[in-house]
């Protein structure tokens, strides 16, 4: 057993407690910045039409940020229970059959989601004014999606390990490049969505 699993096991709960919580609060209210930057950079540049287009497309960003969730939380609490055991074989092949799962699951999810892409803006309330906007900004999502199911599940995944800072700062780091992209392509680019 290494010094992090022993420290887990042996640490003072509320000690632990903050040394987890705070870095995930941080790394949340980092992840909440996408929406928020997205959203000041679009309105003031692209224009209203395509901030109802971003809009009616976060369902499915929903769906894509909770199936990534949904893995990386399960698996993180085995690759821990593993971890724990002393069993780190056993551990890094969880961490690989999670890899495969968000690669299976990004490809299933974001076809379908193509596939029917045209239905589901209408029924999430998408006018014919503004779907260009929305598949404009959620086709570029749904071919990334992958890198998303990896940033929301392998966060679960790392703080599980014990490595609370890591997962914040892999966040943060990620904010302040949204915030740069954004600032590039839609400002001095002019690239829309």
């Amino acid at each position: 057993m290494d010094d992090k699993t022993r420290q887990l096991g042996e640490a003072n709960l509320s000690h632990l407690l903050w040394k987890f919580s705070i870095p995930a609060i941080i790394g949340m209210m980092a992840s909440s910045l996408y929406t928020l930057i997205d959203r000041l950079f679009v309105g003031n540049i692209v224009g209203a039409d395509a901030i109802a287009g971003m809009s009616v497309t976060m369902p499915l960003s929903f769906i894509i940020m909770a199936f990534g969730t949904l893995v990386g939380v399960g698996a993180g609490a085995l690759v821990s229970i593993r971890l724990g055991e002393g069993k780190k074989e056993e551990a890094e092949k969880l961490l690989g059959n999670a890899l495969t799962l968000f690669l299976i699951i990004s490809v299933l999810v974001s076809g379908a989601c193509l596939f029917f892409l045209d239905p589901l803006l209408a029924h999430f309330g998408a006018s014919p004014q503004i779907i260009p906007y929305a598949k404009q900004f959620i086709t570029i999502i749904l071919w990334g999606s992958f890198f998303q199911y990896i940033s929301f599940g392998l966060g679960s995944i790392i703080r599980s390990e014990g490595n609370p800072r890591i997962a914040m700062m892999t966040q943060l780091i990620n904010a302040g490049l949204n915030i740069v992209l954004d600032f590039a392509f839609i400002y001095l680019f002019h690239w829309g969505l």
